[in-house]
């Protein structure tokens, strides 16, 4: 895996317009290092600052970028690199040279070589082999998901934004004057006060209102969610579609409890590969969509789980082969 990613390609990710295979091997290139994350984060924040600046500048997109570069020179006692000019990485110029004008070259130049600003104080939350949970400092609470993080700003008095990489579910406070968001895989979903899953993965991204509404947008789309609505996004979908959600297992690690109501048995062996890292496979294919009701506590142990699987479904054979299970 190469260490170093085109700004490009970078711009194009955060942007939404990156392909598919650009948009796995960014996910890729981020799973790498936690530097990665940050340097992802820093273009973002240098995109997302110049444009909410953008109308203050009184020069032109060129002069401005030609008083950044002069300034941006007399910091260093190196000569500046030669870069050739690309479509994409022009954004990346512009943006610089915007923030330039707002808020002085050196500390712009800090954040386009990748030195965290002074000004912004950022907090880190990462969930290893067990699920975290924690109260934000609006005194939302948040649970992460294990193999997941989120990010945010400490001053959450101005701005409520949070960043996620993996899985959370946030039960949010309400303050309609400042409304919650989260940032993931380059989609926005925004809040005032309710609860809600999301789950980020490579090639999907999806989000489940349990309580309350939220915006979800990517690009140009908008959709609202109600309770019991979601919304699957793929990296190269150009329309957010609602869909009514009847899964009852996608906050098991909140609840600690997964609720099979007439789920389908391919589906309840998913959540409990991901709940308890097992490796279950389904060898009968004319089981798989076999509805199954049956609650589990997650304290139990999985033998006597499967076994009480077996009994809702008759002629179901329950086999360990190694490290495997397998359901034939």
């Amino acid at each position: 895996m190469k260490q170093k990613m085109d700004e490009d390609i970078l711009v194009k990710f955060i942007l939404g317009e990156a392909t598919a295979n650009e948009v796995r091997e960014v996910n890729a290139w981020i799973a790498v290092s936690d530097e990665n994350a940050r340097e992802l984060e820093r273009i973002r924040v240098i995109l997302e600052t110049s444009s909410r600046l953008a109308q203050v500048s009184p020069l032109g997109e060129a002069e401005a970028w030609e008083n950044f570069k002069r300034k941006r020179n007399l910091t260093s006692e190196q000569p500046a690199k030669i870069v050739p000019i690309k479509t994409v990485t022009n954004w990346l110029r512009i943006a610089a040279a915007i923030l330039f004008l707002i808020g002085g070259a050196w500390g712009v130049f800090r954040l386009y070589n990748g030195q965290k600003a002074t000004t912004q104080e950022w907090v880190n939350l990462k969930a290893t082999n067990k699920v975290l949970t924690d109260t934000l400092p609006d005194g939302s609470i948040v649970h992460v998901n294990k193999n997941s993080s989120i990010t945010y700003n400490s001053d959450f008095k101005s701005q409520r934004v949070v960043k996620l990489a993996g899985e959370a579910f946030f039960n949010v406070k309400h303050n309609a004057a400042i409304p919650f968001t989260v940032e993931v895989n380059s989609i926005k979903i925004v809040d005032v006060g309710t609860a809600f899953n999301i789950k980020s993965e490579p090639y999907n991204t999806k989000i489940i209102v349990e309580s309350g509404i939220v915006s979800v947008s990517k690009n140009n789309n908008a959709i609202q969610l109600h309770a019991r609505q979601m919304v699957s996004i793929k990296p190269g979908d150009k329309v957010l579609k609602v869909e009514n959600n009847d899964d009852l297992l996608y906050n098991y690690y909140v609840s600690n409890t997964l609720i099979a109501d007439k789920t389908p048995l391919w589906q309840l062996v998913n959540a409990l590969n991901e709940a308890y890292n097992a490796d279950i496979k389904i060898q009968n294919n004319t089981l798989r969509n076999t509805p199954i009701t049956v609650t589990i506590r997650l304290q139990d142990s999985l033998t006597s789980i499967l076994n009480l699987i077996k009994e809702t479904t008759p002629g179901m054979q329950v086999d360990n082969t190694g490290k495997a299970t397998v359901i034939r």
